[in-house]
C-alpha cells in the first residue's frame, strides 16, 4: 500500500497497448484521435463510443497502463463518506471504501491527477488506488452518495439529466454496443437498404428493407428499446436528451472492409422513439448505364437525349425506386471533364467524381429553388436539381433550360405521361413546358430472380388471363436458398417506360390536349409502357410476373 500513489508506468501510449493487445485495430485508433480535435472526450471515451470497445476493455488496458489493479466489487466494502461537491472534476469520478484495515481509492480515470490529489486532501490515510469502468462508478456514486438528488460540483442534477445520464450508462455498456453493431453488420451482409426500429406495445421491432421488401429481424424486449436507441443516437451525433422532435445524423463506418454511410432519423411514437437508418454503400453504386437494366433501344434514345445541350429531362417514380442512381448514371455518362455539372441534393447520397454537390439545407434557408437561383450564377453547363417540389423551383428550372442549361430533376408520378400534368398543377404555362422538357425517363424496381436457385414456375398462362400480344412463354422462380436467404431473390433491376417530347407531343401539350390525347400520341410514336417492359423481363426470366404487377399495378389499365 501506498500513499497517495499511483506508479505512473505508461510505458506505452493507451492507443498503442490497446492495439497490441488485439483490443482494436491501428485504423480504429487513428479515426478515433480524429475524433478527439472536435469531440472533447478522451481517446478511451470515444473508443467506447465507437463501438471499438467495452468499458472492460478500456478498464483493464488503463490498469496495465498504469500498473493497478482493477477494482472488484466486494459486499463488505465500507465506503467512507465524502464531501459531495468535491468528488467531480472534470466528470470523472472517485470513491473512497475501507476493507478490513486497507483504504482503497476507486476512479474510473487514473490519469486523472488533480482526482488524486483532491483524494490525498479528503485522506489522510494511506491509500490504493484501484480502477472501475464508470458506469460502475456511477453506480457508486448513486448508491452510496446519493448522486441524483445532491449538489455535484457547484449544480444539481435535475430528473432529466439522471435519466439521461442513465441513458448514456446504458447506451455505452458492452452488451448494447454489442448488439447495435452485430445488427448493423447483419444488415449490411444481407444487403439491407434500411433498418427499421419500430417500438410497440408487445416489443421493439426491428426489420431489414432488402431489394425493397421488409423482412423481421429480431423483436428485442421494450427494457432494450432505450438503450438501443440511445446507443444509436450517440453514434450518429444525435442529442440523447431530446425525445420530442425528429432528428436526423449520419454514421460512417467500415465494415468488412467496406466503406459504409449511414443515415439515421429518429421518429418519437406514442411507444418511444423509432429509428431508421439508411444503409449507403458507396462500393455497390451503380455508375454505368448499361447495369441499369434499360432495354437496348431505350437506352440509346436516353443516351442520346442526355448528350443535348439544354433543355429539361425529368426522372419520375416513387421514393426508392432508384431515381437517383439513373441520375447519377446520365451524369457520369456525360462528365467529359470539358464541362461543369452541378447538383442540388436532399440528401447527397454519394460522392462524384468531377461534379459540384450541393446538400439542401432547410434549417438555414437553402432550399431547392434558393439553390438553384445561385447554381445558375455559377456558370454551369449541366444542372442536377434533387427534386421539383413547388412552382419556383419548376419555373427556375424551366428559365435555366432556355437560357442555355441541361437541366435533370424528378418527380413524384406513377408514369411518364402524368408528370406533365404534375407540372401543369404547379402553374408552370404549358408553352414553357413544351419549349423546355427534352425527356420523361418512368422506372419502379423490381426484384431479380436468385440465378442459383431459380426453377420453372409454368407458363403465364396458366397462372393469369393476362394474354400477351405475342406467344405464352415459360416463367421462372427462386426456390430459396442460403444465397439469397431464402427469398428467391437476390438484388433488383430497373423496369422503364421512355417519353421524348417531340415535336407532335410538344404541340399537344400547348394546345392544351388531355393526358388521353397525349397517351395516343406518344403511343402513335412507339411508346412502351413500363408493363411491357417488366413482362419483357419475366420472358427472359429475370424476375415474375408477380413483382411486375406488384410494382406497376397503377399503369395497367394503360396496358392491357
Amino acid at each position: 500500500m501506498i500513499r497517495n500513489t499511483v506508479f505512473f508506468k505508461k510505458k506505452e501510449l493507451l492507443g498503442e497497448l490497446l492495439v497490441r493487445k488485439g483490443k482494436v485495430q491501428q485504423n480504429q485508433v487513428e479515426r478515433a484521435l480524429a475524433h478527439m480535435e472536435t469531440v472533447p472526450q478522451g481517446l478511451g471515451e470515444i473508443l467506447i463510443s465507437l463501438g471499438f470497445i467495452s468499458e472492460d476493455d478500456l478498464v483493464e488496458t488503463l490498469a496495465e497502463q498504469v500498473g493497478i489493479e482493477v477494482y472488484k466489487p466486494d459486499p463488505a466494502d465500507e465506503f467512507l463518506p465524502i464531501t459531495v461537491s468535491r468528488m467531480f472534476h472534470r466528470e470523472h469520478l472517485f470513491a473512497m471504501l475501507k476493507r478490513g484495515e486497507t483504504y482503497i481509492m476507486v476512479v474510473n480515470d487514473p490519469l486523472d491527477g488533480d482526482v488524486l490529489s483532491t483524494a490525498e486532501l479528503l485522506f489522510p490515510e494511506t491509500f490504493s488506488v484501484q480502477v472501475a469502468p464508470e458506469t460502475m462508478m456511477k453506480n457508486i456514486t448513486r448508491e452510496h452518495y446519493n448522486l441524483s438528488t445532491d449538489e455535484i460540483g457547484d449544480k444539481t442534477l435535475s430528473t432529466d439529466e439522471a435519466d439521461i445520464d442513465k441513458l448514456k450508462d446504458m447506451a455505452s455498456e458492452a452488451p448494447v454496443i454489442k448488439y447495435v453493431n452485430t445488427m448493423i453488420d447483419t444488415a449490411v451482409k444481407r444487403r439491407a437498404s434500411d433498418i427499421h426500429m419500430e417500438p410497440f406495445d408487445e416489443g421493439f421491432h426491428i426489420r431489414f428493407r432488402v431489394d425493397g421488401i421488409l423482412h423481421e429481424y429480431e423483436i428485442t424486449p421494450l427494457s432494450m428499446q432505450a438503450a438501443i436507441v440511445s446507443r444509436t443516437k450517440l453514434l450518429a451525433g444525435l442529442d440523447i436528451a431530446e425525445r420530442r422532435i425528429p432528428q436526423d445524423g449520419k454514421i460512417s463506418l467500415r465494415i468488412s472492409g467496406k466503406e459504409i454511410d449511414l443515415r439515421v432519423s429518429t421518429m418519437p411514437t406514442i411507444y418511444g422513439e423509432g429509428v431508421v437508418i439508411r444503409i449507403l454503400e458507396k462500393e455497390n453504386i451503380i455508375i454505368e448505364m448499361s447495369q441499369l437494366g434499360m432495354p437496348a433501344g431505350l437506352e440509346k434514345s436516353f443516351r442520346k437525349v442526355i448528350s443535348l445541350p439544354d433543355g429539361i429531362i425529368l426522372v419520375t417514380g416513387p421514393t426508392g425506386s432508384g431515381k437517383t442512381t439513373t441520375l447519377y448514371c446520365a451524369l457520369n455518362q456525360i462528365n467529359s471533364g470539358s464541362n461543369k455539372i452541378i447538383t442540388l441534393e436532399d440528401p447527397v447520397e454519394y460522392q462524384l467524381r468531377g461534379v459540384n454537390q450541393i446538400q439542401v439545407r432547410p434549417e438555414i434557408d437553402l432550399t431547392f429553388a434558393k439553390g438553384l437561383r445561385s447554381i445558375v450564377r455559377q456558370d454551369p453547363d449541366v444542372i442536377m436539381v434533387g427534386e421539383i417540389r413547388d412552382l419556383e423551383t419548376a419555373e427556375i428550372s424551366v428559365q435555366s433550360s432556355l437560357t442555355g442549361h441541361l437541366v435533370f430533376s424528378t418527380l413524384h408520378t406513377n408514369d411518364a405521361i402524368s408528370a406533365v400534368a404534375r407540372m401543369i398543377d404547379m402553374g408552370v404555362e404549358r408553352f414553357l413546358i413544351s419549349s423546355s422538357l427534352r425527356a420523361i425517363l418512368a422506372q419502379r424496381l423490381v426484384r431479380r430472380i436468385c440465378r442459383k436457385c431459380r426453377v420453372k414456375k409454368g407458363y403465364l398462362s396458366e397462372y393469369t388471363d393476362y394474354k400477351p400480344a405475342g406467344d405464352d412463354f415459360l416463367m421462372y422462380k427462386g426456390e430459396g436458398c442460403p444465397t439469397c436467404s431464402d427469398t428467391g431473390f437476390i438484388g433488383r433491376i430497373g423496369v422503364y417506360e421512355f417519353l421524348p417530347i417531340s415535336e407532335n407531343m410538344g404541340k399537344g401539350i400547348s394546345r392544351g390536349n388531355d393526358l388521353i390525347d397525349l397517351q395516343k400520341i406518344a403511343e402513335a410514336e412507339g411508346f412502351q409502357t413500363m408493363f411491357k417492359d417488366g413482362l419483357e423481363k419475366v420472358r427472359a426470366g429475370t424476375t415474375t410476373f408477380s413483382e411486375v404487377m406488384r410494382v406497376t399495378r397503377s399503369a395497367m389499365h394503360e396496358s392491357i
